[in-house]
């Protein structure tokens, strides 16, 4: 993984695109100089001018620069030149003032967003100190808990200056907190009264070490700040992102020298009840420089309950949210075990990478997909129909194959009712405890039978599967060593319980292998092949399997994990609630595949797109899992015989079109997907592309 502990890695959907950087010369920059107005004329207009500018930035963006803020430039290099001595101390020295369960103020280097750590060491300190927190999240305690903050011996000054440093961002803070009051419409002091002399600010110390794999980590994942404000320094490396309302596009927020950039947060969105709304970002890491940064975070006092104000409902508006104690969000056992708890409900082993995460919320159903009606094959050959309808059959799957990868068969010649009594008894397997399930639990050895542990592209999977060759026994190579040409029988291992389970699986697979000879056939001729170009590759000891997917309800949908199917065809059974997301070629969207009814999906896989020397090309693809239903799913695996040998065929390769495969064994490359089941490995899974002929 690059050289980049898993823990760092993104999920896919939001991970950052070092080579696609969006500069948001759009955020709007703001000179605060009107407030040092001192002839009246001048200042009244200035100020008008001044505040409808942060209205606008507060509503457009959430974010915003601000120059000639008050803040003496020789103070803020004092506090940089300071930080950046503590940082470059040894670990050792930095953990003599390493934050605990006690209290969470000082230095740390372990801190998780979204279930995800980020790449970088922090040291925490209170504005006010001693600062009062509550002891607990929990509503009925009335503890209190007083912080302290903690200061390194070295360097000297540290303490000195940023003290004096949150003094003055503090200032500027109540400055903006009343120019925000003023654009919605409030007296210019409507919002002090909540950051009284016992407000929780704190600020944060921040270094972002040089990071190998920029692509995969985040300095901070995709959060959104829980307070009033922020008020952040960050130096000419910058890395802040924000997401673009209009757009949801992520835009590199470019440094302005000597700038504060300004974000609301959630009490100031629910305060003015979604007039503001505080904007999601992260902060990307450098391969090459490391990067400091210093926000402020305003916040209230810790007995602040948080709600709309009043002056924002009414009937036609009322109040968007509940009220809620701001010191019970910011709790010492809250500040502390809300990583713990998280990750209870997800352990870290299951969270994608941020560039390949789902967006439960922002799902685009792939009515593009074909829907193609196998019914030209039950046509008799002496029907005056039958060519041109098989002949427009054909062409549709080659459409298919060449623009999506993906299509959906209807028609197909499996019945109704044994993908009923399959999809009952598939449901009472994984009904059952997990004790009873793995009574036919898989191993390094038989890799058949019932498994919770598998992992994609290293990341575990949110699911439970049980696995079965459709040949029984079916030999596979006994290793993946190229030279041992041991071979190793698979026997497929059944549950008690369902009785049914085996007899109806067993039916099923053998309606799956007859679709799927179908299915080859005709993607055979759609390449200009003889129909039965391709099924000497899968005669008699073809490899191919099936599996039955369970994938529980999620807390925080992460699913499958995006890949590409190493097989030559994949024929999915999926029930209702759905969950497969197709990588659209064109724009390289996600798109959801929308069920349809006793239909099949069928994609072609990683063998195809060899043996068709990349006319056609295995899709990438992922499962998004509910937060609250339970998914199945039944994917058909048509895999050749271990002996095959996979490379471009020759009808399909000429001077003007070399191969741009390497051959390689079918079997020994099988086995080697099998082996990253069980395990996260140091390197990425064996794919076609490292079979790929340079140029």
């Amino acid at each position: 993984m690059d050289g980049v502990d898993v823990a760092f890695i993104q999920p896919i959907e939001h991970r950052p695109k070092p080579n696609n950087i969006v500069e948001a010369g759009g955020i709007p920059l703001i000179d605060l100089s009107p407030l040092n107005y001192h002839h009246f004329d001048d200042s009244i207009d200035a100020l008008r001018d001044l505040v409808d500018k942060v209205g606008s930035a507060c509503r457009d963006w959430g974010f915003f620069h601000v120059i000639n803020h008050g803040v003496p430039s020789d103070l803020q290099k004092r506090v940089e030149v300071a930080v950046k001595k503590f940082f470059a101390l040894s670990s050792e020295e930095k953990r003599r003032v390493q934050r605990d369960e006690v209290n969470p103020l000082g230095y740390y280097d372990t801190e998780y967003t979204k279930n995800v750590r980020d790449w970088k060491e922090v040291f925490d300190f209170m504005v006010n100190d001693p600062t009062i927190l509550p002891a607990s999240h929990q509503l009925h305690d009335h503890e209190l808990h007083e912080l302290r903050n903690k200061w390194p011996d070295y360097p000297p000054e540290l303490r000195e200056v940023c003290e004096e440093y949150a003094r003055a961002v503090e200032k500027l803070s109540f400055k903006l907190l009343e120019l925000v009051a003023l654009s919605l419409g409030l007296p210019e002091k409507r919002l002090n009264g909540y950051f009284n002399d016992e407000h929780t600010s704190f600020i944060r110390l921040k270094h972002y070490p040089a990071c190998p794999a920029p692509h995969l980590a985040l300095g901070v994942g995709r959060h959104k700040d829980g307070g009033a404000l922020t008020v952040l320094a960050q130096d000419d490396v910058g890395g802040l992102e924000v997401k673009r309302k209009t757009d949801g596009e992520w835009v590199r927020v470019k440094p302005i020298q000597g700038s504060f950039v300004i974000n609301v947060g959630d009490i100031i969105q629910v305060w003015s009840n979604d007039v503001y709304e505080s904007p999601e970002h992260r902060v990307m890491v450098n391969s090459e420089r490391e990067r400091f940064s210093i926000p402020f975070s305003l916040n209230p006092a810790h007995h602040v309950m948080v709600k709309p104000l009043e002056e924002f409902i009414n009937k036609q508006n009322p109040a968007k949210y509940k009220e809620y104690n701001w010191g019970k969000v910011s709790s010492i056992d809250h500040f502390l075990q809300l990583f713990l708890e998280t990750m209870e409900q997800v352990d870290v082993a299951f969270v994608q990478a941020l560039e390949h995460r789902p967006k439960p919320n922002n799902i685009v159903e792939a009515g593009g997909i074909p829907l193609i009606d196998l019914s030209p094959l039950l046509l008799n050959s002496s029907h005056p129909d039958s060519i041109d309808a098989r002949c427009d059959l054909i062409a549709k799957i080659g459409s298919a194959c060449r623009d999506w990868g993906f299509f959906q068969v209807i028609n197909h010649g499996v019945s109704s009712d044994l993908q009923q009594r399959v999809e009952v008894a598939v449901q009472k397997f994984f009904d059952q405890s997990s004790e009873e399930k793995r009574k036919v639990q898989r191993d390094e050895v038989n890799p058949l039978g019932y498994y919770d542990t598998e992992h994609t592209k290293n990341v575990r999977d949110w699911k439970e599967v049980f696995d079965f060759t459709v040949q029984d026994p079916t030999l596979i190579p006994a290793s993946h060593n190229f030279h041992d040409q041991e071979l190793q029988e698979l026997r497929n291992q059944w549950p008690d319980y369902p009785p049914q389970l085996r007899e109806v699986c067993e039916e099923y697979a053998r309606a799956m292998e007859e679709l799927s000879f179908k299915v080859l056939e005709l993607v055979a001729l759609s390449l200009g092949l003889p129909e039965k170009r391709f099924n000497s590759y899968f005669i008699n000891d073809h490899t191919s399997f099936i599996r039955l997917n369970h994938y529980p309800p999620c807390p925080a949908p992460l699913g499958v994990g995006r890949h590409k199917d190493s097989g030559a065809l994949t024929v999915l059974a999926q029930d209702d609630v759905g969950g497969l997301d197709v990588k659209r070629r064109t724009d390289g969207e996600w798109v959801s595949v929308k069920p349809i009814q006793g239909s099949y999906i069928i994609n072609v896989g990683d063998i195809i797109q060899v043996w068709s020397n990349d006319k056609y090309e295995s899709a990438e693809h992922r499962v998004v899992v509910n937060s609250e239903r339970e998914r199945f799913s039944i994917p058909f695996f048509f895999n050749p015989s271990h002996h095959v040998m996979v490379k471009p065929l020759e009808e399909l390769i000429n001077k003007h079109d070399p191969p741009k495969y390497r051959e390689y064994n079918w079997g020994k490359f099988f086995k080697t997907r099998k082996l990253s089941d069980f395990k996260k490995l140091d390197v990425e899974n064996i794919q076609i592309y490292h079979f790929k002929i340079p140029g």
